[in-house]
């Protein structure tokens, strides 16, 4: 290891708070006229961390909403202390704080929290993710109808699936239109699934809800599943293979109209 790539590993300890750094690290700061070292190394720590909470300001804006400036301050120190920053790119900071809120007291108190996380989390992640180009109606409607007995689908790499025990969408929706620290997030009275995408390129990152049948049959056909299998576990929801087939064929209008669906592929 070179002595700059030394000094870099002892700086990014110390910032990360490693005891052990700190004693090493002072010895290689000189002080100034205008300030000491521990007044220079305190600015760039001070920098560091206001650095990773605009971060998350800019990634969880629901989450502000709820909060307000000064809790989500502190919130935000909390998980900087608990969880540094190992990704080269800022980008990734907050990808555990959805856990950290809802396993760490106080913030554990106010589980919608980490609802919001994870639901913010995943627009990111939808919006970031890999290009596609949607597969068509007309595209799989001029498939073969030997096709269907073997007809499996793949996604959109946007594609996210989140079940929220709050209503963290709609309020997501009216973050803008209430004072920081005032957004409310009411309970479910039962957990919802939701659908988080991407449909192509430029585009912001789309959300709805799904009914209970449209889950299981996603969830079949993200799994690997064939269309003849998913009309299989739609009839346990139907009620007769043919209000089953009735419902698979529209969910795969609704995902080919969405821009859901990106290839499909058969035997």
């Amino acid at each position: 290891m070179s002595a700059l790539s030394a000094l870099q590993e002892e700086f990014a300890a110390w910032m990360r708070s490693t005891p052990e750094s700190a004693d090493a690290l002072r010895a290689r700061v000189l002080d100034t006229e205008k300030a000491d070292r521990d007044t220079l190394l305190a600015v760039y720590r001070d920098a560091y961390a206001l650095r990773l909470i605009e971060a998350l300001t800019t990634d969880f804006p629901g989450l502000l909403a709820m909060a307000g400036p000064a809790e989500f301050d502190l919130m935000a120190r909390a998980y900087i202390a608990a969880h540094p920053s190992t990704h080269p790119s800022v980008r990734w900071f907050g990808r555990n704080l959805a856990d950290f809120l809802a396993h760490t007291p106080p913030f554990s108190a106010t589980p919608a929290a980490a609802d919001m996380a994870r639901f913010e989390w995943a627009l990111g992640e939808a919006f970031d993710a890999a290009d596609a180009e949607p597969l068509t109606f007309e595209q799989l409607a001029a498939a073969p109808a030997e096709a269907w007995g073997s007809l499996r689908l793949s996604f959109v790499p946007s594609l996210r699936r989140l079940t929220l025990s709050y209503q963290v969408p709609q309020a997501f929706q009216r973050r803008d239109a209430v004072a920081p620290g005032e957004l409310e997030v009411p309970a479910e009275e039962t957990a919802v699934d939701w659908l988080i995408w991407r449909p192509m390129a430029d585009a912001d990152a789309q959300f709805r809800s799904m009914a209970p049948d449209e889950v299981v049959a996603l969830d079949a056909m993200y799994g690997g599943a064939s269309f003849p299998m998913m009309c299989a576990v739609l009839a346990e929801h139907a009620g007769s293979p043919e209000a089953a087939a009735e419902r698979a064929a529209g969910l795969l209008r609704v995902w080919l109209d969405a821009g859901l669906i990106d290839d499909a592929a058969w035997d």
